[in-house]
């Protein structure tokens, strides 16, 4: 009783006293919470602009790898295509004009993959302690193309529902694999086309 009695006592003669001591500890709380409110801004500036550069990156090599499977382009064309989807999309979220910069692309034919490295350098609206206004961020991403000339997409049945039922005398799963036989068969044999030689 008696310690909240001096803590109560303590904080009416803070309150009544008239020499400064008020604004000096006002003073220095709101230097720390406008310090603290300027880091979250800074972070919470980086974090943006992180995540649109990955997502500007991503576009990119995306668009590049879908050209290279699609044989709009070729693999020497990949790092122009790169940079003009770089260019283009440049622009989104906080990101501004011309402030991408694409620092690698790696066409690895041997796995098939697009792999491009790219950085932003981005003004801080808070430098704090001197540090410098500028901060890089940076994003990588990979993508996997195709060379081949056939594709084939097919679905598997995990749920036994395509087990051949001797009750019933069906045999849906040997009736899919003939029909996909005889497909894939049809589509070789009919549909090629000079000048597009890929069959989907």
């Amino acid at each position: 009783m008696r310690q909240r009695r001096g803590v109560v006592r303590g904080m009416g003669d803070f309150s009544r006293n008239r020499e400064g001591n008020f604004a000096v500890l006002f003073g220095a709380a709101v230097s720390v919470l406008a310090l603290g409110v300027g880091f979250a801004v800074n972070i919470s500036q980086l974090y943006n602009a992180r995540s649109s550069l990955q997502g500007v990156v991503d576009a990119a090599v995306t668009s590049t790898a879908r050209d290279l499977t699609l044989g709009v382009i070729t693999e020497a064309d990949a790092s122009k295509t790169v940079q003009a989807f770089l260019d283009a999309n440049g622009t989104a979220g906080i990101l501004q004009a011309n402030q991408v910069v694409l620092d690698k692309l790696t066409v690895d034919r041997t796995a098939n993959t697009v792999q491009a490295d790219a950085h932003a350098d981005v003004g801080l609206f808070f430098p704090l302690f001197s540090t410098d206004s500028m901060r890089r961020v940076t994003a990588s991403t990979t993508a996997l193309y195709s060379d081949k000339t056939v594709e084939v997409a097919m679905m598997l049945d995990v749920t036994g529902s395509m087990a051949p039922d001797w009750r019933a005398k069906t045999n849906k799963i040997g009736d899919l694999r003939t029909a996909a036989s005889q497909t894939v068969r049809g589509l070789l044999d009919q549909n090629r086309d000079p000048n597009d030689p890929r069959i989907r």
